[in-house]
């Protein structure tokens, strides 16, 4: 009964409630609906608009890039006749070029071929007859101009017999006299392609010159009458490169009627391509979407209407249920129960609000508690991750003190222990003065192998991380393959004689050559695999037998290391290269070592193209066998002392060390060069800025001013010619490399000095190189340019470049000679770019690149080097055409055949 009041007290009077709800629903929905329909129309009307204008925009550009690719190709296929050099072809060659290019294209009306006084050579046309050699004068031709001042040329259009459209194309070649070929080029191709675009129903495009003429149209009478639309505002917007917009633009067109257009721009051309809709069509689907939306709209207001009606007789009561119910639990009656049945949502709804009440009694009683915990639990995660980002910071702090540590330390242990070595492998190199005895000179080489190795040691400290990574470079210069294995032999036979090993060398006759490589690392490998064979054979003996067959250009070395020891297991064959792995967990406890050994050795092989590899059985002994391709030396290496240079040079040495002052003198000394010393920075700027020198030793590290800031200043000084600046430093490490890189400094000479590291630094000119030793093939001449051009121009063609070449050759060599002899430098720059003008045309590269140093070089320089320039052009053109008559030999055989 109490209850049923309760309820009773809770209902009102719906009227007011009920108008208000009908009200707000009908005007919401109304609002909804037509705002909704309001975007949805406008939205669409833009997006239809966009699109349409988009697809124009795209017809208009793909009628621009068709035109475009057009003309492309046109021009592309007359640039071809130019792409030999005029002195290697005749007229009646360009006119047979001409006629092909011609028969490839039907858009080419007409070719001439200009020299470059723009007199004709040559002219082919489909409307006229052909002629050759002229001379006719078209110097003051518009085409002819254009193409000399921007390479390519785009004349007007124009008509021919009133109704075909033409437009002149000209292109310029290449070379020091280029030619200039001219083209008449119908634009048939263009009319066609504007008829084909579809525009709509009734749409249309036309195209319009870089003037404002009209040069292409669907209807062909106004394009005849070449009628100018340069006055209307949208072509002129357009030939001021102004875009079109986004949504199109609406204007009138020729007959008068409103047309949605945009267009597009040729690049090359600056032509522009016109697309116009008229507005009737181009809207028709944008009005009939307008109507589908309104008539819609009216629909749902009315059924919003009568879903308002109901909704609100059907929610007015358990509303106010739900309000009343809301009021009391707010003023703290959480015992209140709500008894709404209507069977919906609204049911559930006052159901769910029972059960709220129900938890907040509960939930109230608890909250306090769970609060508490909470709090905790987040203050405890809180200083956990506070722990963990502070230790987190200490371990950051202490990798990065761990790594500046490191790098102070190894350029510490770089400096110092270089700079005693710089004197040590100094004096050992000055003691070799060609007046020792062949035992004291094995016992100095010896010597001086060990100290070279210990020079690589210091730079594998510095150089880890390059080595961990395969990045380390090799240091290449020409050294005696004997010498080498029988100083490695020497170093290493006391220690199997002091194990009671017996130790057999077998150095084939094949290894007393000289060759090119890198004596340092290779020793290195050498000295490894003797040194892991002495150590892990307790009995028995040692062999090492070595040969170098000849493979193609180079030396092929093949060293075996035999031994009578323990044996690796097979599983363990290609282990043991890896970083510090040994056969198996005793080895390191029996024999001691690292592990690193081998795979050091395996990443140096690989670093010179070679392989090593190891065959062995346990109990039974290893063979270790490294083949490595060496080249060969230009010359033999010489023995004992140093030969004298090609010519003395003024060397300015440049180091605060008095130490290295000495030596760096005495190596001077040795190889024939006239030296001057200076003990710091500001004192070498001095005496250059006083003296002349051909080449500046400058130590790295000074006090005051360093190396690469006195570098700097001297060629910041007025000095003819500027000397060679040459880094002398016991810091090699990649960031110096990279700094010297930056400041223009690419020549650096590591410490301790060497002397035939220094004598290749000091004597590694470009004038003074050697071109007595023959070159490969592959150096000399481009072979794709020549397989492409063997394609293009035919076997018969290239043999009779061939011929041509090798006459003209001769007789550009025979001047270029006389010239030097004369002193006549522009007569020697004018023969040198002839020749390398014919060399570039069979791709003989190394010959094109040479002409064309001494022809920029050729006005400063005196009468010896251009002597010497000559006889270098001589001997690097006949290393060439013998190259190129190997490779041509199998095609002009078949040629004839």
């Amino acid at each position: 009964m109490n209850e049923a009041v309760d309820q009773g007290h809770l209902r009102t009077p719906p009227g007011r409630l009920f108008r208000k709800y009908l009200y707000s629903i009908a005007a919401l929905a109304f609002a909804a609906l037509a705002i909704n329909t309001g975007f949805d129309i406008w939205f669409s009307y833009r997006e239809q608009k966009q699109l349409l204008a988009a697809t124009q925009r795209e017809q208009a550009a793909s009628a621009a890039i068709q035109i475009g690719q057009f003309i492309g190709r046109i021009e592309s296929q007359i640039r071809w006749l130019s792409r030999l050099p005029p002195e290697l072809s005749n007229n009646e060659d360009e006119r047979l070029n001409a006629i092909r290019l011609l028969r490839l294209s039907p858009a080419i009306a007409e070719l001439t071929e200009l020299d470059a006084q723009g007199r004709e050579q040559v002219r082919v046309s489909r409307r006229v007859a052909d002629r050759i050699g002229s001379n006719a004068d078209y110097s003051s031709s518009a085409a002819f101009r254009g193409a000399n001042e921007s390479r390519a040329y785009y004349g007007p259009v124009y008509f021919f017999g009133d109704t075909e459209p033409f437009m002149t194309i000209a292109t310029r070649g290449t070379g020091r006299e280029p030619h200039v070929v001219v083209a008449e080029v119908n634009l048939r191709f263009i009319w066609d392609l504007v008829a084909g675009i579809r525009v709509g129903n009734t749409g249309k495009a036309y195209v319009v010159d870089r003037l404002g003429v009209l040069i292409a149209h669907p209807d062909l009478w106004p394009a005849l009458r070449r009628s100018d639309l340069s006055g209307h505002p949208d072509v002129r917007a357009a030939l001021d490169g102004v875009g079109p917009p986004s949504s199109g633009l609406i204007k009138q067109d020729f007959s008068g009627q409103r047309v949605l257009s945009t267009y597009a721009t040729v690049p090359s051309l600056g032509w522009l391509v016109f697309v116009e809709l008229p507005l009737g069509e181009a809207y028709a689907p944008i009005y009939a979407s307008i109507g589908r939306s309104t008539f819609l709209l009216i629909v749902l207001l009315a059924f919003a209407a009568l879903v308002s009606l109901w909704l609100s007789r059907r929610m007015t009561v358990p509303i106010q249920m739900l309000t009343q119910g809301a009021r009391r639990i707010e003023s703290g009656d959480l015992g209140l129960r709500l008894a709404i049945r209507t069977g919906d949502e609204l049911e559930a709804l006052g159901d769910q609000f029972n059960r709220m009440a129900a938890h907040l009694r509960e939930s109230y009683a608890t909250l306090e508690r769970k609060v508490i915990e909470r709090t905790s639990e987040l203050e405890k995660a809180r200083d956990h991750a506070l722990a963990e980002h502070d230790a987190a910071e200490r371990a950051r702090s202490v990798a990065v003190v761990a790594n500046e540590t490191k790098s102070r330390f190894l350029a510490v242990v770089s400096h110092e222990l270089r700079t005693p070595l710089n004197g040590v492998m100094g004096v050992l190199q000055l003691l070799d003065d060609g007046r020792l005895g062949e035992v004291q000179r094995r016992h100095l080489a010896t010597a001086a192998a060990s100290g070279e190795t210990l020079i690589a040691l210091v730079d594998a400290i510095l150089e880890y991380a390059r080595l961990e990574a395969s990045t380390e470079a090799l240091e290449t210069r020409d050294f005696r393959l004997d010498r080498l294995v029988e100083t490695a032999a020497d170093l290493m036979r006391p220690q199997a004689f002091g194990k009671g090993l017996s130790f057999d060398l077998d150095c084939d006759a094949t290894l007393s050559t000289s060759v090119h490589g890198d004596p340092v690392r290779l020793n290195r490998i050498l000295l490894n695999l003797i040194g892991n064979a002495v150590k892990f054979t307790p009995s028995g003996g040692i062999s090492l037998s070595a040969t170098a067959g000849r493979h193609d250009d180079h030396a092929l070395l093949r060293l075996v290391v035999r031994d009578t020891g323990i044996g690796i297991a097979p599983d363990m064959h290609e282990r043991i290269f890896e970083d510090f792995v040994q056969a198996d967990d005793s080895i390191a406890r029996r024999f001691g070592g690292t592990g690193l050994g081998l795979a050091i050795a395996r990443r140096l092989t690989r670093l010179m193209h070679g392989e090593l590899t190891v065959a062995s059985t346990p109990g039974k002994g290893s063979v270790f066998t490294l083949l490595v391709p060496l080249g060969y030396a230009g010359s033999g290496v010489a023995q004992g002392a140093p030969s004298p240079p090609s010519r003395q040079r003024r060397v300015l040495l440049v180091d605060d060390d008095p130490v290295n002052c000495e030596v760096g003198e005495a190596i001077l000394n040795r190889l024939g060069h006239r030296s001057r010393i200076a003990r710091n920075g500001a004192a070498a700027v001095a005496l250059a800025a006083d003296q002349s020198f051909d080449a500046i030793l400058m130590d790295l590290h000074m006090p005051d001013m360093d190396g690469v800031e006195a570098a700097a200043r001297i060629r910041q000084l007025p000095l003819q010619p500027m000397p060679r600046i040459i880094v002398v430093t016991a810091d090699v490490s990649r960031s110096t490399r990279e700094r010297l890189a930056v400041a223009g400094i690419t020549k650096i000479v590591s410490k301790p000095i060497l002397i035939n590291a220094l004598r290749e630094a000091i004597e590694d000119e470009p004038e003074h190189r050697s071109t007595d030793a023959p070159l490969a093939a592959g150096a000399l001449i481009d072979r794709h340019f020549l397989d492409d051009q063997k394609e293009l121009l035919g076997a018969s063609q290239i043999a009779k470049l061939h011929q041509l070449l090798d006459q003209t050759g001769e007789k550009l060599i025979a001047d270029i000679t006389a010239a030097a002899a004369a002193g006549d430098h522009k007569q020697l720059a004018r023969s040198a770019h002839q020749l390398g003008s014919a060399a570039s045309a069979l791709g003989l590269v190394r010959l094109f690149e040479r002409c064309r140093d001494i022809e920029l070089a050729a006005p400063s320089m005196p009468l010896a080097k251009c002597q010497d320039a000559a006889r270098e052009l001589a001997a690097l053109r006949a290393s060439s055409m013998s190259a190129l008559d190997d490779l041509l030999a199998p095609t002009e055989q078949r040629s004839v055949s």
